[in-house]
């Protein structure tokens, strides 16, 4: 039995120190409460101490009109019981109010009273009256209970100006007090059920919060793994493609039959594709951990576009399509990275060229106020509206039937568009699926 409290104990503090936030929680579930609950108590508590010291005082301040009525020279029983008819109405929680005096049988009977049936009785309970009588200028104030809750009686003994003792008798309700601070706590425990409810739906909301921030901690470990599982396969997958390839390219300049050579020719393009993708995930493995960086300087656009559209004019010859640029002016100066931009370039070409199976894919550069635009236009096979919202989505394909036997990874244009716009550029797409495709790059001028 200890044991198990022991190990349950422990796997309690183990859980708490995996997951401090739990500490959080217990405090917004137990010592806020706690401490609302005992701040408003107190308040209550100040509250009604302040309350009953201004009931006193409103006590003794009767206590002193009447003894003054009583010392006055046109004392009358008759004024006094006026004045004290008067003072009940004003007042429902008075509920006994009488002036008594000794009579011949030196009992002490009231003479004047809120009840007038008890004028003459004889009061049994003579002690109160008689420790009034050693201090004439103060009332004495008692809190007692009846079946109506708790009373105040107070008493006050007063001398007239013939010599004559008096004693004033007061019976206070604190009924009115007692409801009206019982209304008040009530209201303060529906309080404070609502910030309870309202705490254990924050503690919840929070608990969720930090499992999702575990969760994404999880996650990022994870892709972190994942990046750098793919990175490195990616480096070990290049060398050997790389000689692949080469001893491809050999075989196809020294075969002797046109079987070897196209056997070769396969070899070496197949070869290039995984170099391309090989490139392709390595780019991407880079961008996501932010370890891609450009430098940026001002860049002749011009000659780049020249270059690239020479280098791909082979690819595009095969598929006895027209490749060609018009430009238009012999500087176009932007804010790039040269080696970037060209990649860049290269893609978006080689992308045209790959989805065009006949036509013209034509570069054009123009320059506007602030940017120079570089537009890649193709009498290609479209796109439809819907595809061109993913377009540069990463491993996106557009899936129709006329490009199913293309291959690709589908990595071009995001890899584009994260290189253009670390560049401080913008590239967006205008097609018409059956017509063709522009891809629209804008880059910055130098400042």
């Amino acid at each position: 039995m200890i044991s198990t409290m022991f190990s349950v104990l422990l796997k309690g503090a183990l859980y708490v120190k995996n997951h401090p936030q739990i500490v959080f929680v217990l405090i917004l579930l137990i010592v806020f409460p706690f401490l609302f609950l005992y701040t408003g108590q107190q308040f209550l508590s100040v509250g009604r101490a302040n309350q009953e010291t201004l009931q006193q005082q409103r006590v003794g301040l009767m206590h002193d009109v009447f003894a003054s009525l009583i010392r006055g020279t046109t004392f009358s029983a008759e004024m006094v019981h006026t004045e004290l008819t008067s003072l009940a109405l004003l007042n429902p929680d008075i509920v006994d109010f009488k002036v008594l005096a000794y009579n011949d049988a030196r009992e002490i009977v009231p003479v004047i009273a809120k009840d007038e049936a008890q004028l003459g009785i004889p009061e049994t309970f003579v002690d109160l009256y008689k420790n009034a009588a050693i201090r004439t200028d103060e009332s004495l104030i008692f809190e007692t209970i009846n079946g109506q809750g708790r009373v105040w009686q107070a008493y006050r003994a007063v001398e007239s100006t013939d010599g004559t003792l008096y004693f004033i008798y007061t019976e206070l309700s604190l009924g009115a007090i007692d409801d009206l601070f019982a209304q008040r706590e009530n209201m303060a425990y529906f309080s404070l059920v609502f910030v309870y409810c309202f705490i254990i739906a924050l503690a919840f909301w929070h608990i969720k919060l930090t499992d999702y921030r575990y969760l994404y901690i999880a996650a990022k470990k994870a892709n972190e793994t994942k990046d750098l599982f793919t990175n490195m396969i990616a480096h070990e997958l290049r060398a050997p493609l790389t000689a692949i390839r080469g001893y491809a390219s050999l075989l196809e300049e020294k075969s002797q039959s046109d079987t070897q050579k196209q056997y070769a020719t396969r070899v070496r393009e197949s070869s290039e594709r995984l170099i391309a993708i090989v490139s392709d995930l390595l780019d991407v493995a880079r961008i996501q951990s932010g370890k891609l960086s450009v430098t940026t300087s001002a860049v002749n656009i011009a000659p780049l576009v020249v270059e690239v559209v020479d280098e791909l004019q082979v690819s595009a010859t095969e598929k006895q399509i027209v490749l060609q640029h018009e430009i238009k002016g012999e500087q176009f100066v932007v804010t790039a990275d040269s080696t970037r931009l060209r990649q860049a370039l290269t893609n978006l070409v080689s992308n045209a060229i790959k989805y065009t199976p006949k036509g013209t894919i034509t570069l054009s550069l123009q320059e506007k106020v602030s940017f120079v635009e570089l537009r890649v236009q193709d009498t290609g096979m479209g796109i439809s509206s819907e595809d061109q919202k993913s377009l540069f989505a990463p491993f996106f394909r557009v899936a129709q039937d006329d490009v199913s036997k293309i291959t690709g990874t589908g990595l071009g244009m995001w890899i584009t568009k994260q290189l253009i716009e670390l560049m401080g550029g913008s590239v967006s797409v205008e097609s018409i699926k059956g017509v063709g495709t522009h891809v629209v790059v804008s880059l910055q001028k130098p400042h």
